[in-house]
């Protein structure tokens, strides 16, 4: 059987390692349909329903599925947002901004609510997908974060549980499950954020606004490197 593990990028190997053994995955925008086709090929899941919003991911998803031999296991279609998910089965949405994530679960809320797992990787505003998360009753259970063509990607596996967690902003930015255990990746994913601070400090200086938040954001983040 060919392996298919060679053709994913570092952040999707990230993805895939968050996943936990299950029945059926969807996987939400999926482009070329390796995330699926990989998990299958491990044995994390048994079947995999992989969708994008485009005739052109799609046709290029079956032609994949074709060429490793996945045609019993993998069901390929277009589809928007995830109110096709089934009940009980696990979700993955990557590679999409946070906004665009947080408009799939907003507009099908049951059906993110009813997934045993999501995994969900946002290539920006990974703090408003966090807090969305929490405001919610979602719980993160476990972080990633990898290194991939010089830029830090961070993921996260979720699951509902209704309970709204209390966070400050820092912790919307650095993930306290990375904090603890002292990821090597976190002071280069948080300076990001810094370098993201000091351009905007600069520019309200300028401006003459007020921006004594933004440094108390960042002495926050400081003490964390």
């Amino acid at each position: 059987m060919r392996e298919v593990k060679r053709l994913l990028s570092n952040r999707l190997l990230m993805v895939a390692d968050l996943a936990v053994p299950c029945e059926k995955v969807f996987d939400i925008g999926t482009d070329h349909c390796y995330l699926p086709i990989y998990l299958i090929q491990k044995g994390i899941c048994k079947t995999a329903v992989a969708t994008d919003i485009k005739e052109g991911p799609v046709r290029i998803a079956k032609r994949n599925v074709r060429l490793f031999g996945m045609e019993k296991h993998i069901d390929v279609f277009v589809a928007d947002g995830i109110s096709h998910v089934e009940e009980g089965c696990c979700v993955i949405i990557a590679g999409m901004g946070a906004d665009v994530i947080v408009d799939i679960l907003k507009k099908d809320m049951d059906s993110a609510k009813s997934c045993e797992w999501l995994i969900l990787q946002c290539q920006s505003k990974t703090e408003r997908l966090r807090a969305f998360l929490w405001d919610n009753g979602f719980a993160i259970e476990e972080e990633a974060l990898i290194n991939d063509r010089d830029k830090i990607y961070n993921a996260f596996r979720a699951s509902y549980t209704g309970i709204n967690r209390p966070y400050t902003e820092t912790d919307t930015i650095a993930s306290e499950i990375l904090a603890k255990r002292h990821h090597p990746l976190l002071p280069g994913y948080v300076s990001g954020y810094i370098k993201k601070l000091d351009d905007m400090i600069a520019g309200y200086r300028e401006a003459g606004r007020d921006f004594t938040e933004e440094i108390k954001l960042k002495r926050a983040l400081e003490e964390l490197l």
